[in-house]
């Protein structure tokens, strides 16, 4: 009986050998790839992989693993905490942009004058009044009356009461007895002169008691004049006396008066 050489039996164990010992290298080296990012993570270093035993021939041959070296994760620098900024300065209000408008006030509502009384007025006293500002016709006779009554208040003067009555000094009484008196005198005088004394007072009587009474109605119409006269001076400086008032309230108010 024929035995077979050894020679091929040698040749594919050994051609068994290196096919399995090029899978186990592909096959761990895909594993490592896999494994690259999980042994990037972690701190500690892989244990090499167990080697692995291939038969060569009729003694095991031990095949070590190609061993991949753990690469340690890079760790990031740590931040530097950020530069606390210091509080922005905050403008002035005058000069931000933004800035609140100034509060307006409300508008005064329009003035509402009583109606208008003329005996109250510029012209009752002889004045002439111009509106310096622009006021309204109405507002110059609102404000006329106003200060007609001020300066009626302030003065104690009311310029539309009747003036007083002129009170003329008492004429002297008995100017016609006096007159007849001295008549007679000079009559009696005359009259004896004449011949006849009697009738001679009695004529001098007559005449004397005539020219008294014109002397005493004489008196009495100068009297009155000048009582007339003082009367209307004194009217006249009420009327001034209130007219400035009057002046002076209304100028103060805007107004030229004349």
């Amino acid at each position: 009986m024929r035995t077979r050489s050894p020679a091929p039996r040698a040749v594919h164990i050994v051609a068994a050998t290196c096919v399995f010992a090029l899978t186990a290298l592909s096959l761990t080296s895909c594993k490592g790839r896999a494994d690259d990012d999980a042994a990037a993570r972690s701190a500690d270093t892989a244990a090499p992989p167990a080697a692995t035993m291939a038969p060569a021939g009729d003694t095991a041959v031990s095949v070590a693993a190609p061993t991949t070296e753990a690469v340690p994760a890079a760790t990031p620098p740590a931040a530097k905490p950020a530069a606390e900024k210091p509080p922005a300065a905050k403008p002035p209000a005058a000069k931000t942009a933004a800035a609140e408008p100034a509060s307006v006030p409300a508008p005064k509502p329009a003035k509402v004058y009583p109606p208008f009384d003329p005996n109250a007025s510029a012209s009752a006293i002889g004045v002439s009044v111009y509106p310096k500002e622009g006021q309204s016709i109405e507002q110059q006779h609102g404000e006329e009356n106003e200060c007609f009554a001020w300066a009626k208040t302030n003065t104690g003067i009311d310029p539309n009461a009747p003036a007083e009555a002129a009170v003329a000094a008492p004429a002297p009484q008995g100017g016609a007895v006096r007159g007849a008196a001295r008549g007679a005198a000079a009559g009696v005088a005359i009259g004896a002169i004449a011949g006849d004394a009697g009738k001679g007072a009695a004529i001098g009587a007559t005449a004397g008691a005539i020219g008294g009474r014109r002397n005493q109605k004489a008196t009495a119409r100068a009297a009155e004049s000048g009582a007339q006269q003082q009367a209307a001076a004194s009217e006249q400086q009420r009327q001034k006396q209130f007219a400035d008032g009057f002046t002076a309230c209304m100028g103060g108010r805007g107004y030229s008066v004349k």
